[in-house]
């Protein structure tokens, strides 16, 4: 009953596909090793054993050089073609074990070379296509899109619980319904499952509900029509079970593109290319969902920041030791900050941040804390040498009775001004009729001029 489930070679071949730093001539041995251990445990003979893990060996080695031609988006699974791969490498690779392995089951145990062969290929292909796609699916930090992560990026929407109960209704009806088609009944969920959840959730629900398939119809708890299953017929129906997994999957991997097709695009537009800060309107519209969460109960900061004399930076080093100066400064802000604070880039080398559930002390300490991180930083230029940086920060509050965002940054764009006039290398906070002294403006008007 158990023998259609024999997972070992799917496994071995996608931790290798996974990690192709495990494929060194030592983690072979130690592979080959285990496998003929194994079977000696259980009583195979040592020629029969070696023979027949040699296959296994061999099977899996034809898979990872193929896998191993292929992209990364191809190998997990993140390409319309990928699953066609994928099913296409399992046939290869479970066609070269097969080959061997009959050959070692006719020289061993006399059974005729077209049953051993069909067998072997059909045992090998089912826990190739069931198994693997859990692997390479398998979310990973080194396959996670590199995108820096947003401060204050919206939280996930709950799982929806509805495709697994309809999944596992389906199930159920076909070992109550029985008959040759019951195999096709959770298709249509499976389906929903793959429109619905990630690829990797798609990939296991898949491998569960085929080796359960498989089992139940091994040992009859899903009866397919008459008292016995010719083999046959046993093999034609687990291998119809396993082809019918690759069409949910597929669907899946299209959809697994579509989303990291949409994430890139939405990067692009919400995010900074240079900083990888939020850029303006994305800043706007996050800064005023924040403000309109908080329903005006709670203060909530504006800071403006402007690297000190960045055009100076710039025409006498160039362009491009400026732009690592903004990516610097983004990069060392960012750091700071708490992750539901927001961080934008409004143009050239002034930023904007957003603070939320702070007290007055408790932006005023955050602020200087910007103001000494970027201090201490040091930025390495091509030539070899080190430029130091300073900034300036204004701040204006929202109290809760107080205006909108648009006034907010406007403040805290006149305070940041006062700052740059008095000196540069510190914080100024907006006070009401402080901007509109005669003598403030003329410093304005003076800083803006520098």
């Amino acid at each position: 009953m158990l023998a259609s489930v024999w997972p070992a070679n799917a496994i071995l071949l996608g931790l290798l596909v996974r990690h192709p730093a495990l494929s060194t001539p030592t983690a072979w041995t130690c592979a080959a090793l285990a496998y003929l251990l194994a079977d000696l445990l259980t009583g195979s003979g040592l020629g029969a054993a070696v023979a027949l893990n040699a296959a296994n060996l061999i099977g899996v080695g034809v898979g990872y050089i193929l896998f191993m031609r292929l992209s990364t988006e191809h190998r997990h699974l993140r390409r319309p073609l990928a699953v066609l791969y994928m099913f296409s490498i399992a046939v290869m690779a479970g066609g070269s074990a097969s080959i061997v392995g009959a050959l070692a089951v006719v020289h061993y145990f006399g059974e005729p070379a077209s049953r051993a062969l069909v067998a072997w290929l059909m045992t090998e292909l089912v826990n190739y296509v069931v198994i693997l796609p859990v692997f390479l699916a398998m979310p990973g930090m080194v396959d996670r899109e590199r995108i820096v992560p947003a401060v204050g990026t919206p939280p996930a929407a709950g799982v929806n619980p509805w495709p697994i109960v309809s999944l596992v209704a389906s199930c159920a009806a076909a070992l109550l319904i029985g008959g040759p088609g019951a195999i096709a009944f959770p298709v249509p969920s499976l389906l929903w499952c793959a429109l619905t959840y990630r690829l990797f959730a798609v990939a296991v629900l898949m491998a569960i509900v085929c080796m359960l398939a498989q089992v139940a119809v091994a040992s009859g708890a899903l009866h397919l029509g008459g008292d016995r299953l010719a083999e046959a017929t046993l093999i034609s129906t687990r291998l119809g079970i396993t082809l019918l997994a690759l069409g949910p999957l597929t669907v899946a991997s299209i959809d697994a593109a579509r989303r990291t097709l949409i994430a890139r695009l939405s990067h692009a537009v919400d995010y900074d290319f240079l900083t990888q800060c939020l850029a303006r309107a994305a800043f706007m519209v996050r800064a005023s969902a924040s403000i309109e969460a908080e329903n005006r109960k709670t203060p909530i900061f504006a800071m403006m920041l402007d690297i000190d004399r960045f055009k100076v930076i710039n025409d006498t080093y160039g362009h491009a030791a400026g732009d690592r100066v903004l990516q610097a400064v983004a990069r060392t802000v960012r750091m700071t900050l708490r992750s539901d604070d927001l961080f934008g880039r409004f143009g050239g080398e002034e930023f904007a941040i957003l603070l939320v559930r702070q007290a007055p002390a408790n932006a005023d300490r955050v602020a200087e804390r910007v103001l000494s991180a970027i201090r201490a930083l040091g930025v390495e230029l091509e030539n070899g040498e080190t430029l130091s940086v300073t900034a300036s920060i204004g701040i204006a509050e929202r109290l809760p009775a107080g205006s909108g965002l648009e006034a907010m940054l406007s403040q805290a764009d006149r305070a940041l001004y006062v700052a740059k006039a008095e000196g540069r290398d510190c914080i100024r906070t907006f006070a009401d009729g402080t901007p509109a002294a005669d003598t403030t403006v003329a410093r304005l008007d003076a800083a803006r001029q520098r």
